[in-house]
C-alpha cells in the first residue's frame, strides 16, 4: 500500500467517524398524535380533531417529526403505539411526544384510552375493547435511555356516569423516564381542548426542559375549571424540550423549581384506617400447563390477557386463534418462544401480573 493510498483510507476513516458522531449529536425528536374523533356506536368528538391540529403544528413548528393518526381502531392503535416505540428504541438517546384525544373510561381501578370501534354496552367490555393508559406509558418507558411525555387528553362516553378515570387514576401510573398528564375534559366546549392549547404555549418559548414544560402545563391547567388534570414527573436525566443543546441538562431556576411543583388536583390523603391496617397483597397463585387448566381457570388467563391488552375476544375459556394470538403477543413481551401454547411458568407469571 502506498503512502497516499493509506492517507486516503485514513481520512475516509475519519470522515466516517465523525458522520457517526454527528448523527448521534442529533437527537430524534419525534410525535405520534392521535385524534379519535369518529367513533362507531358513540357521538363524535369534534374538538379532537381542532386539538390534534394544534398540538401537531405546535411541535412540528419546534422541530419534531410528527406522525398523524386518526379514528384509530383497536389493532391500527396497538400498530401506531408500537411503531413508535421501535422507533425510539432504535435511536437512543430519543425524545417521543405521544397525544391522545378521545374517549376514556375507567372501570375496576384502571384507566382506559377507547379505539373507535370500540361498543362499550357493559362496564367490563372495556377490558377487552379498551386501551390501558398504563400500558401505553409502558411501551415507550422500555426504550433505554429515550424520555418524554404522554398526553391524554380524554372525554366521559355518554353513558358513564364517573369521570374519565384520566384524573386520579393516572397517578397509578409508575414514574418512568416519560413525564405523564392525564387531562379530563368533563365539562362542554368548542374548538381546541384547554391542554392541546396549553402545550402549545408551553413549546412556544425559545428554550423549554421537560420539567418547565411540565410546571408550566400545571399553571395554565388550572385555570380553567372544566378540566381536571394530574401529572406524573419523569425521573432520570434531564431533558431538553425545544431549544438549546438537545443533550443539554437545564440550569435555570425555573427548571429546579418546576420539579417540586404542586399537582393542579392533589391526590386526597388516605384514610387513617387504611393506614392503620393495610390490606395485605393476595397470595400468589400457581397455575399448570394448558391441557390441565380448569374452565375457571382458562376464563382468569383470557381476562388477564385482555385486562393486560393483549385480547379483544369473549372470555369463554375457549382458547381459540384469538386467544392463541394474544398468548405470543404476552410471549414475545417476555422473551420467550412464541408458541402460542402457555406453560405452567408462564401461566403463573401472567396471572400473577400486577399490570
Amino acid at each position: 500500500m502506498t503512502r497516499a493510498h493509506l492517507m486516503t483510507v485514513l481520512l475516509g476513516f475519519a470522515f466516517a467517524w465523525c458522520g457517526m458522531n454527528t448523527a448521534r449529536a442529533e437527537q430524534l425528536r419525534i410525535a405520534l398524535v392521535i385524534s379519535n374523533g369518529q367513533y362507531g356506536n358513540m357521538p363524535s368528538l369534534a374538538r379532537c380533531g381542532a386539538s390534534a391540529t394544534t398540538v401537531r403544528d405546535a411541535l412540528r413548528g419546534k422541530g419534531f417529526e410528527v406522525v398523524e393518526r386518526s379514528d384509530l381502531g383497536r389493532g391500527e392503535f396497538d400498530t401506531a403505539i408500537g411503531a413508535l416505540a421501535r422507533r425510539i428504541a432504535a435511536s437512543p438517546p430519543a425524545f417521543a411526544a405521544l397525544y391522545y384525544c378521545g374517549y376514556a373510561l375507567e372501570f375496576n381501578g384502571r384507566s382506559f384510552v377507547l379505539p373507535t370501534s370500540a361498543n362499550i354496552t357493559r362496564d367490563y367490555d372495556v377490558l377487552t375493547q379498551g386501551i390501558i393508559s398504563k400500558s401505553l406509558v409502558d411501551s415507550l418507558s422500555r426504550a433505554n435511555e429515550s424520555t418524554g411525555f404522554v398526553l391524554l387528553d380524554g372525554f366521559r362516553t355518554p353513558s358513564a356516569s364517573a369521570p374519565t378515570g384520566l384524573g386520579r387514576l393516572i397517578e397509578q401510573v409508575p414514574a418512568s423516564t416519560f413525564a405523564v398528564i392525564g387531562a379530563s375534559n368533563d365539562g362542554p366546549g368548542e374548538g381546541p381542548t384547554a391542554a392541546s392549547l396549553a402545550l402549545r404555549d408551553q413549546v412556544a418559548e425559545g428554550e423549554v426542559s421537560l420539567d418547565m414544560f411540565m410546571s408550566g402545563m400545571r399553571r395554565q391547567l388550572s385555570k380553567d375549571a372544566a378540566v381536571t388534570a394530574h401529572f406524573i414527573p419523569a425521573i432520570g436525566r434531564p431533558s431538553v424540550l425545544t431549544g438549546g443543546r438537545r443533550d443539554a441538562s437545564p440550569s435555570t431556576p425555573a427548571a429546579s423549581a418546576a420539579s417540586t411543583a404542586v399537582p393542579v388536583h392533589p391526590a386526597p390523603p388516605p384514610e387513617p384506617s387504611a393506614i392503620a391496617s393495610p390490606i395485605p397483597p393476595p397470595p400468589r397463585q400457581t397455575m399448570t400447563d394448558e391441557e390441565q387448566m380448569s374452565e375457571q381457570d382458562r376464563r382468569q388467563v383470557q381476562l388477564k390477557l385482555a385486562t393486560m391488552g393483549y385480547y379483544l375476544g369473549r372470555i369463554d375459556a375457549t382458547f381459540g386463534p384469538e386467544t392463541r394470538a394474544a398468548i405470543r403477543r404476552y410471549q414475545f413481551e417476555i422473551k420467550a418462544e412464541l408458541t402460542g401454547r402457555l406453560t405452567a411458568e408462564q401461566a403463573t407469571r401472567l396471572v400473577n401480573s400486577v399490570r
